[in-house]
Order: C-alpha cells, then structure tokens, then sequence
C-alpha cells in the first residue's frame, strides 16, 4: 500500500492507527447499483457496501458522483497488519452518565445525526447525515478527544468474518463418527481424542430434552435436511436482508432463504449440534434438542457482520436460547464495541431461556497464531498461499493480536484438538482459549504432513453427508452440543456454573507432542517466518493460572471437553424438589352466591417456613354453567393469580388442578414465602346458574431454607500489619452448596491498603478484595457465587466446618475495623 496517509481514530476504548488507500473508496451500494457510474469490477464487502479501486487522480471525482447515490468515504486499513477497517456511517456512543431523552436529540443534532438505536440510557447508535460536516473517522476522534459527556465512541464496523472450515478426508456416517465415541478403529484415531458423548448419553438415559435450545450463527442452515426433520426441530430462525432481520414470525419470512447453494458451513455446524438419533445420515452431540439458527449474508467465505447486527440477533434469541456457537473470528484484531460487550456480558448473566444466562461460545480460530498476546516478534497469521493455492504469496504477520471478547465472564473460545489427541496444527492458541474439542487436523501453510481424521455431519449439499468438515468450526458446535445435554441434565445450572464444570471435568491426558517447523522449499527455502507456537505458547504444559477450574495449558486450555465427566457432574449438582411437597386441604361446602361480585372466599393458612419452588392447585366446584365464574389465589403477600377466569361457556363443574405450565402467572409466586394465608376467591358473575365450592388443596414444593452465620463484632484492623485479623464462622454439616454469599461490612479510609481473603473449611484461600479502590472509604458489599468465578467453584463442595475471614491492611497511616460480616448458603 504505497504513497498511503496515516491517520488514527479509536475502536473499543483503544487508538487505532489506520493507513487511508489514495486510490479506493467504500460506498454503501452494491456492485450492480453501480454500473451507472461506469463502475463493473466493485467489491462487496459488506451486505449493503461495495469497495471501488480506481486511478488516484479519479479518486475525489468518482466519490463525488458516489455520493449523489449513497454515503461514501474513503478506504482504511489498519497500519500495523494491513487489515481492512470497514467503517460505516453508524458509530456507537456510550456517555459517562444516563442522558435524557432531550439530551440525547441536542447531541445528535449539534453533530447532524440520527438516532438509530437505543441500547440504554447511556448507550446509543448513531448514523451519520450530510450535515455531520466529517467523516465517521473524524468523528470518533473528536467525540474521544473533546467532548466531556461521551466516555466512548467507536464504529459500528464491518467485518468481513472467516468461517473456520477445512476440507479433509472422507469417512463413513455415525460408524466412524469418532469424535462422539471410542468404537472407531484407525491407526489415526487415539480414544482420548474422543469426547465421549455417547458415554454422556448412557449417563443421562437421552440423548437429551428438546425444551433445551442451542443458537447458532453462521451463513444459514437448510432447514428441510433429513437430519432435522422431526416436528419443532427448529425453536426459530431468522436471516438478515441488510441491517433487517427477517424472523420466522414475520409475515413474509420465507423458509428457503435460510439456505443459499454453497454456503454449507453453517449446516454442518447445526449437524454437529444435534443432528437427529433417528436420521438417516448423522447423528449430533444432543441429537434430541432443538436449534435456532440465524443466517448472516454472505459472499464465499466472507460473513457479512457489524455489532448493530449482532446487537439485533442478540436482542432476538436472548430469551430463546441456552447457549450460542458462532464457528467465525476475525485475527489478528477483533475488537468488538463497547455496547456489544456489555450485552453479552448481561446475557450470560441473566439471559438465556431460563433466565439463568446464555453460554457464549466462539471458534478460536484456525490461524496459527495467538488470539490476545503482544509478541516480541513477528508472528504469522495468513497461510502464504494466494485464494487457488496455485501461488506462494508469503505469509503476513502481525506482533499484535487483540481479541476483546476473550476476557468476557460467560464467553468460551474453542481450540482444534486432531484425532490422534495432538493439538490441530492449524489451531489459535495462548490467552484467551477456554477448552479444546475434537475436529480435524492438517498443516496450516499447506507444507507438511500431519495426521487426522476429518469429522462426518451434515451438509445442505450433494447426499446430505460431508466427510470433510473440520477447524474450529467444528469443534464449537461439539461443545454446544455438549452445553445441551448438560442442560437437559440440570435445568438449575447457571451459564456460570456450566462454564466451571467443563473446565473442571475437562480431560487433560492429551498428547502434548509439537511439530516440526515447516520445511524449506524451491519457492521458499528458508521460512525462518514460522514460529507458531510463539513463546511463551510454545509448549502445551498445565500450568496453575490461579483459575478455581484447575490447570491451563496455552494449546488446550483447560482440556479436552468431556461430555461424560460434564454430564455426571451436573446430574451431581441437581438439587430435586423435597420427596413429599406440603399439602393443605379445605372442605368448605360453600354455596356460590349467583351473580354477586362478592362471590365467597376461603382460607387456607400455613404455619410452615420456607420458600415456594413449585406450586399446585386443585379445585373441586360443582357449577352448572362455569362460564360464570372468576376464581383467583391470593398469596399471603398479596399477590393475585387467577385460575379460572370465565372462560368454559356452558360446561359443567371445575375438577382440575393447575400448575405453572397450565397457568403460568403461578410462577410469579417462586421464592415468597409459603408462610401466613393462602385464600381462595370464586365470584359468580352472570345470573341464573348457581354451583358449590366444595373443596380445595394447595401443594407446595419448598427451597430448603439457607443456611446462615454472621458475626457482628467488631473488630479494630491492626494498621500495616501483613497478619491483620481473622475471625471465624461455622456451618453445620451435612449439606452441599448450592450458592453461596459473602458479605463484609468494613469501616476505613482508604482501601487501596486492604486485602480481604475467605478461606474455606476445605479449599484454597479466596480473594474477595485485593488492594483496589485506592483512596475510596469503607468496603460494604456481597460477592455471590452469580458473580464470582472463585465462589463459583464452591458449588457441589460441602458446607459444613470453619470459614475463615481474614482483613489485613498493608500500607501505614489509614485504619479500619470490620464491623461485620455473614455467610449465606442455599442448599
């Protein structure tokens, strides 16, 4: 890229130095929109957007005339790697405080803006008009640089996304799927490669529940393959036409749009997944849950995405799914917006179909290279070949490779583990990777021969069946499949909770032998370029890192996933209902006053502790015409649930009980306590007919109660002293936790000086607080185990014994006490 210009602007909080071509421009039309302008070799390079080489003196001409038609700006690459960097004419902007809606319209209109979306009251996309008076690039610099109230500004970027396939081998359907099981006999094939699903399967008695639901974002999936043909396979779907995306309730949503000829990958990853028990083809890792596939446009390998996109796939399947593969990357920098970040991160918090968090899982890539590490050296990350393979290109390198999505609670990045349990020779590695899964195996730079079996699933293509899937795209789906039958096996675990146990019961008898570096040849004899693994990746040893799931290694990272270990671990941790719910009975004999809104009322009252889990009604009325009547419960906190609610017409008598799934407003009375007056009211409210309450029960399911010790006294903290003060709480035993909360009460004026420690009757010292918050006064809140990964680890163990909390202040001057602290465990 000669006689280029040098500028920078910021992307996801971090200053990015980009190179502007002098004879490219980007315009948001595609290629045939613009032949008017004598333009016939554009570029996509976005759903919406074309890239135009032309001569540099045609250049500030040509987009002139581009501008008459659409948005047009300038074409900028990244400096430092040569990376394309798709700006659009959208930016996001975070401000420092929540700004009202009049705010708001002020700021957009001293810059010419519009409001596309509103993520938040501070977090908003912006698209820029003719009256902006600057490009986005500008834009963002100066809203970084000079305006007080923004605390972030970064682009709504295009990516150009890779889709993490290799074509391989051929092998025979489920016989030889030996990445589920150990049956397959092959020289190339090592049992510890395998993920032992089938193992997992014969634990759990099902190749698991289809209430649970496993997203994938890919370029489509063909929904009438035969390996996803039984009835409701398919918990929804949707695919993008633009920044629209069109879902399966919308009105012209058109089925056969999710399939485009050659663009199989995203098939085969839904294969993968839960390619059905009873098919005639392949089999997936939860063949009985169900999918909910989201199709990205797309031109050969390149995905078309921004996070504006992500953010409205986000927003369709936060409440649909249990867990999201994504078989697709970006290196050396994948630097995702702020906003984006923050909504995942919120999603495997509380999202998810069970409001319990979604667990987000991404392919690390098949780059040969770190996913997030600064490296002392050059280190490649393309394969040297040109598009045909026909032509040695050299390989292109970076020293910076930045990936923000690595470092977000909830989010996994899956490595490539061969069939021979080598680690893939293609696989992304280092800081960042989660697990490993099995997939396939072959050289990166296409110049050695290494060993591996390819994995056998679905394809929209030729018989239905590909023997030749493999990367990270295929090893992501796997562990999402393994996610289901977790899952299926334990409706209770958290996002959290899976993520701690695949780490924990991941297997790490793997074998840990390198590869040779890559041999010389006549177009290239001396490549002294390849030095992947880079140091300090450069071996697969487990190392401790200090994580509560065990041991990391830079190839593998906490291991292979084991769906055997993972799914008998979670059966573990399922806590059931008490064996005998409470039951209460009432024979109140009441006749129904006829057409007197007063109707009657009875009461059934419970001196029993706890918390409701499960709730059941029955009723027994004799009534002539039930049409007429209204029956609702009323909580002893005053919440109302109605039951019946005129609806029956002329039917006689009401006989039946109800539960959260047949009146699903009951749910709404989860966790109240069952304590205090349950009351029944029927109302009658048209004339003539008449009936009699005869009886009534209530069954209660109930949450053990927790357990909980606090100590209240207080205590002063000896001032620099590494010895501090310890004090000590003790729980009965006998019971397993299932969460559990830390709270602390710390009177003191600077905190930076504090370190707050836990130690468990049986475990590994715990920091809750270590020496941050520099001058800021007192420490008074609650670490849970929803929200720290160290408490996390605590789940399943035993309460009972000695906890020990510890508080020493480690610098002179500033002092404190501990006034008070408590444990609280739900068992």
């Amino acid at each position: 890229m000669a006689d280029t210009q040098e500028v920078y602007t910021y992307q996801a909080g971090q200053k990015i130095v980009l190179r502007k071509q002098p004879d490219q421009f980007v315009v948001r039309a595609l290629p045939d929109e613009l032949e008017d302008l004598g333009v016939s070799d554009a570029e996509q390079v976005s759903s919406r957007s074309s890239r135009v080489t032309t001569r540099v003196p045609d250049l500030e001409p040509m987009m002139s005339e581009a501008r008459e038609l659409a948005p047009t700006h300038h074409a900028y690459y990244q400096a430092d790697t040569g990376e394309e960097f798709l700006i659009t004419d959208r930016v996001f902007v975070t401000f420092r405080r929540p700004f009202r809606p009049e705010e708001v319209d002020a700021f957009a209109g001293r810059y010419g803006l519009q409001i596309k979306e509103a993520y938040s009251e501070r977090e908003y996309l912006f698209q820029l008009t003719n009256h902006t008076g600057m490009n986005p690039v500008k834009l963002v610099v100066k809203m970084t640089e000079e305006e007080p109230e923004v605390e972030i500004a970064e682009h709504d970027l295009n990516q150009r996304a890779s889709t993490y396939q290799l074509t391989l081998p051929t092998d025979p359907f489920y016989a030889r799927q030996w990445h589920l099981h150990t049956h397959v006999t092959d020289p190339l094939f090592d049992a510890r490669a395998s993920s032992r699903t089938e193992e997992a399967w014969q634990t759990l008695g099902s190749f698991g529940s289809p209430e649970v639901v496993v997203g994938v974002t890919d370029d489509g999936c063909k929904l009438d393959h035969t390996d996803f043909n039984s009835p409701n396979k398919f918990a929804g779907w949707g695919y993008f036409q633009g920044e629209r995306l069109v879902k399966q309730t919308d009105i012209d949503a058109v089925p056969s749009q999710m399939y485009q000829t050659g663009a199989n990958h995203g098939t085969s990853c839904a294969g993968v997944i839960a390619g059905e028990v009873d098919a005639t083809l392949v089999v997936g890792a939860a063949p009985a849950c169900r999918l909910l596939p989201i199709k990205w446009e797309s031109s050969g390998a390149s995905l078309f995405i921004s996070d504006s996109k992500m953010m409205t796939a986000l927003d369709y399947v936060a409440d649909k799914v249990d867990v999201l593969s994504n078989s697709w990357g970006v290196v050396p920098t994948n630097l995702r917006s702020s906003v984006l970040r923050n909504r995942i991160a919120d999603l495997a918090q509380t999202g998810g179909r069970r409001g319990r968090g979604i667990v987000f899982l991404w392919a690390a890539g098949n780059e040969s290279c770190p996913i997030n590490h600064n490296a002392a050296q050059d280190v490649p990350f393309t394969n040297g070949w040109n598009d045909t393979f026909t032509a040695w290109i050299g390989v292109r390198t970076a020293r910076s490779f930045r990936n923000n999505l690595a470092d977000v609670p909830g989010v996994m990045h899956i490595a490539a583990l061969a069939s021979n349990a080598q680690r893939s020779h293609y696989s992304n590695y280092g800081t960042g990777v989660t697990l490993c899964a099995p997939t396939s195996n072959s050289h990166r730079f296409q110049r050695l021969t290494v060993r591996g079996l390819g994995v056998t699933t679905a394809t929209g293509s030729g018989g239905g069946v590909t023997t030749g899937f493999g990367g990270t795209s295929s090893a992501t789906p796997l562990v999402a499949g393994v996610v289901a039958l977790m899952v299926s096996a334990n409706p209770e675990l958290t996002a959290l909770d899976i993520i701690s146990i695949l780490k924990r019961t991941a297997s790490k008898a793997l074998n840990t032998d390198g590869y040779s570096r890559t041999p010389g040849a006549t177009f290239d004899p001396n490549p002294t370029w390849d030095v992947s693994p880079v140091a300090p990746f450069d071996r697969a040893d487990f190392a401790d890192t200090g994580d509560p799931a065990g041991t990391w290694s830079p190839w593998f990272g906490h291991g292979k996933v084991d769906a055997a270990n993972a799914v008998a671990e979670s059966l573990r941790l399922l806590h059931p209902l008490v064996a005998q719910p409470l039951r209460f009975t009432s024979n109140p004999q009441k006749a129904i006053p006829d057409n007197n809104p007063a109707g009657i009322t009875d009461v059934i009252n419970v001196n029993d502790a706890g918390r409701v889990r499960d709730i059941k009604v029955s009723l027994d009325i004799t009534h002539t015409w039930i049409g007429d009547l209204r029956v609702t419960l009323t909580a002893p906190d005053g919440t109302i649930v109605a039951l019946h609610d005129r609806s029956g017409a002329d039917g006689d008598n009401i006989r039946r009980t109800y539960d959260t799934m047949t009146v699903p407003a009951l749910a709404t009375l989860s966790t109240r306590s069952i304590r205090g007056n349950w009351t029944l009211q029927v109302q009658d409210l048209a004339a003539q007919d008449v009936g009699t309450l005869n009886n009534w029960a209530l069954e209660l399911a109930v949450m053990s109660a927790p357990l909980v010790a606090e100590d209240a006294a207080s205590v002063q903290i000896p001032d620099n002293n590494a010895a501090g003060v310890s004090r000590t709480l003790n729980l009965p035993a006998g019971a397993a936790i299932k969460d559990i909360s830390v709270s602390v009460d710390i009177t003191h004026t600077w905190i930076g000086d504090l370190l707050v420690t836990l130690t468990p009757p049986n475990g590994a010292v715990i920091r809750l607080h270590d020496r941050t918050g520099r001058d800021a006064d007192n420490i008074i809140r609650t670490w849970s185990s929803q929200d720290t990964p160290a408490l996390q680890a605590l789940r399943g163990q035993q309460a009972g014994g000695a906890w020990r909390l510890a508080v020493a202040d480690l610098e002179a001057q500033d002092t404190g006490k501990l006034n008070r602290w408590k444990i609280e465990v739900t068992v």
